[in-house]
C-alpha cells in the first residue's frame, strides 16, 4: 500500500510541476498543453469509438510479435545456452544481428510483405526475437555447472536435465528477455504505424495529429501508449512472481 501511495504522490507531484510550466508561459502553448487541457482532451478521446480501436489494433500487434518471438526465441535461447559449442559458433552472429536496429529493415519487409500488418509484426520480431535469444542464451551460458554435473552423476539424461534443471535455470532470464522484448516490441510498432499509417494504431494516431496540430491529444495519445507499456510489464511482474517464486531480489 505504501507502494502505491508514494507513486500517487509523485504523479501529482509531477503533474503540479507540469501545470506550474504551463501557468509561467515559458513555452509556446501552441506546442505544449497543460494537464487540465491534456485532462479534457482525454475524456473527449474516450467519449469516441476511434480511439479504443486504435488501442485493440496496436495491442493486438505487439501480442501477435512477442508470442511469435517468444515461441521462436526461447527455444533457441535455451539450446545456445545449454549446448556451449553451438553458442561458441552463433553467439557472436546473434550479437552482430542485436547492433542492427530493427527498424531498418522496414523497407526490405514493405517490399517484400507488403504495406499491411504482417510487415509491421515482422520487424518486431525480428529485434524481439534477437534480443530474446541474446538474454536467454548469455544468463545460461553464465550458469554454473554444478546442477548439470551432480544430475549427470546420477544418471540423468540429457532430456531430464533440461526438464528439470535449465528449464528453471532459464526461467528468470526468459521473464527478463520478454520485458525488454515487450518495451521493444511497443517502440517498433508505433514507429512503422507512423512511417506507413495503417486504418487503425496509437502510431496512426500520433501521424494525424502531426497533420492537425491537435497538440492535447498528442499529449493524451502519448500517455496512453506509456500506459500501455505499463500495463504488459505489470503483467510480466506478475507472471515472474508467479512462477519465477524462487527468485530472489
Amino acid at each position: 500500500m505504501m507502494k502505491y501511495k508514494q507513486t500517487i504522490i509523485g504523479i501529482l507531484g509531477i503533474l503540479a510541476i507540469w501545470q506550474f510550466v504551463a501557468w509561467l508561459g515559458f513555452l509556446n502553448p501552441i506546442y505544449f498543453a497543460s494537464p487540465y487541457e491534456v485532462f479534457l482532451e482525454i475524456i473527449k478521446m474516450f467519449s469516441g469509438s476511434s480511439i479504443y480501436l486504435d488501442i485493440l489494433n496496436t495491442i493486438n500487434r505487439i501480442a501477435i510479435s512477442v508470442i511469435i518471438s517468444a515461441i521462436i526465441g526461447v527455444p533457441i535461447g535455451i539450446a545456445l545456452g545449454y549446448f556451449s559449442n553451438i553458442y561458441k559458433y552463433f553467439g557472436e552472429i546473434a550479437d552482430f544481428l542485436r547492433s542492427i536496429p530493427p527498424i531498418v529493415i522496414y523497407p526490405l519487409l514493405l517490399i517484400v510483405l507488403g504495406p499491411g500488418d504482417t510487415s509491421r509484426i515482422g520487424v518486431a520480431i525480428f529485434g524481439s526475437i534477437v534480443v530474446l535469444i541474446l538474454i536467454i542464451s548469455k544468463g545460461l551460458f553464465q550458469q554454473s555447472a554444478l546442477r548439470k554435473q551432480y544430475f549427470t552423476s546420477l544418471g540423468a539424461s540429457k532430456r531430464q536435465i533440461i526438464k528439470h534443471v535449465v528449464w528453471y535455470e532459464a526461467l528468470p532470464h526468459i521473464m527478463l528477455a520478454l520485458r525488454t522484448a515487450i518495451s521493444l516490441s511497443i517502440i517498433i510498432i508505433i514507429v512503422t504505424e507512423m512511417l506507413v499509417g495503417s486504418k487503425f494504431g496509437l502510431g496512426t494516431r500520433v501521424q494525424n495529429v502531426q497533420i492537425t496540430s491537435n497538440i492535447p491529444d498528442l499529449f493524451a495519445t502519448i500517455i496512453v501508449i506509456g500506459l500501455i507499456g505499463v500495463l504488459f510489464n505489470k503483467l510480466l511482474i506478475w507472471l515472474d512472481k508467479k512462477y519465477v517464486f524462487w527468485k530472489t531480489n
